[in-house]
């Protein structure tokens, strides 16, 4: 690893320095073989085709990453922390995102037992932070399981940069989080700008919550834009569906979620209403600013502990996909999976994702131009027809 060697110098002169501090390097590999039923492809002539697809992926249960994080005792109950954290793709080893460093986190803050957490610098939101834990793409489905192209950010496809976040201590089971993200366009406050707040109650076996998103210019500001392009609609080759709907104004989205563990089994719902404001993939020369589209998606998850070392799981996502004046798409969504444990770092899965599109469908013909329904498990080239099934066997160690 390029860090490695300046990791543990940091973690000597730190551990050398106090006995109070500490820099911890920390990371995940994770590689699968994905088989996919149907995916389209661009040939060199421009004409559309589609077949089967084998694949090696990784970053799919837990995202492979490496990072540092730290933290020093200021005392009287107040710490100095930070995190730097990278993603990358386990088959190449290249950077998720291009050219920046740390894709996922960089950040510095100050945490006080009774006051809570401030902390500065690019981060994840206080609403995908609050909801995510609640859905099966986030436990054992992986990010080909989250919803359709993770439009609702519960699988965390964007991240805030120049954020200020703000986490309550944890009162009597009740937790609060706030983050504000600065566009840093002068002469225009609101370009780029994102906030984002949520709450959370736990108390055994019950836990609930609800929060808000509105991000502005969420392809520039969060996504990459349309040259690197890092989100979860389907963006990999020139007559790709969907990969233009985040090109939008905003992206406005509210959810609540809530969770009840009866012995070995967890239950969790999740219910999100995303708004894309003016998505220029609906532009036309008439109404060149695109058209509004909203998302309506449930989710029902289960997850049971067949034992100590195995875990099995199965959700049901409902996505309702309409745009201002048009009729609503649905995508029915079926995720099962298995998680192995051989040790407290390592584990094998295996997930299998099946969805289905049905009605007026808001893919276009790339030969006709008109309507159809295209499936898109998220984070996979679409399909060419309404049906996709995708299959990951994989490995996961922790470090």
């Amino acid at each position: 690893m390029k860090s490695g060697f300046a990791a543990a110098a940091m973690l000597g002169i730190s551990t050398c320095a106090s006995a109070q501090s500490s820099v911890t390097l920390y990371g995940t590999v994770d590689a699968a073989i994905t088989y996919t039923s149907n995916q389209q492809f661009t040939r060199a002539d421009g004409s559309v085709g589609s077949g089967h697809g084998w694949q090696m992926t990784g970053g799919n249960l837990v995202p492979s990453r490496y990072g540092l994080q730290g933290v020093e005792d200021l005392g009287g109950g107040l710490k100095a922390t930070f995190m730097l954290e990278n993603s990358f793709y386990t088959g190449t080893g290249n950077f998720v995102q291009s050219g920046s460093q740390f894709n996922r986190q960089a950040w510095v803050g100050l945490a006080d037992e009774r006051f809570g957490t401030l902390s500065l610098g690019r981060q994840y939101d206080s609403y995908s932070d609050f909801l995510g834990p609640y859905v099966s793409s986030n436990n054992w489905a992986t990010l080909y399981g989250s919803h359709i192209g993770d439009v609702d950010n519960l699988n965390e496809a964007f991240n805030f940069n120049n954020a200020i976040k703000y986490v309550s201590p944890d009162w009597s089971g009740f937790t609060l989080g706030g983050t504000y993200s600065l566009g840093g366009v002068a002469g225009n406050f609101a370009q780029k700008r994102g906030y984002s707040f949520a709450a959370t109650y736990a108390h055994a076996p019950v836990s609930f919550s609800a929060g808000y998103l509105n991000l502005q210019n969420p392809l520039d500001a969060a996504l990459g834009g349309s040259n690197g392009y890092i989100g979860d609609f389907a963006c990999s080759n020139p007559s790709a569906m969907y990969c233009q709907l985040q090109n939008a104004d905003a992206l406005k989205a509210y959810g609540a979620a809530a969770s009840y563990a009866i012995g070995p089994a967890t239950i969790a719902l999740t219910y999100t209403h995303s708004l894309l404001d003016h998505s220029r993939y609906f532009a036309t020369s008439a109404q060149p600013t695109g058209r509004n589209i909203g998302f309506d998606i449930g989710e029902v998850n289960v997850t049971y502990a067949v034992s100590p070392f195995l875990q099995v799981g199965a959700a049901y996502i409902y996505n309702v996909a309409k745009p201002d004046g048009g009729s609503s798409t649905r995508f029915h969504q079926v995720n099962l999976g298995a998680n192995y444990a051989l040790s407290k770092r390592t584990a094998l899965y295996g997930v299998a994702i099946m969805q289905k599109a049905v009605g007026a469908g808001i893919g276009i013909d790339p030969a006709t131009g008109a309507a159809v329904n295209y499936a898109q498990i998220p984070n996979l080239p679409n399909s060419n027809s309404d049906r996709q099934l995708s299959v990951s066997l994989g490995v996961r160690h922790n470090f």
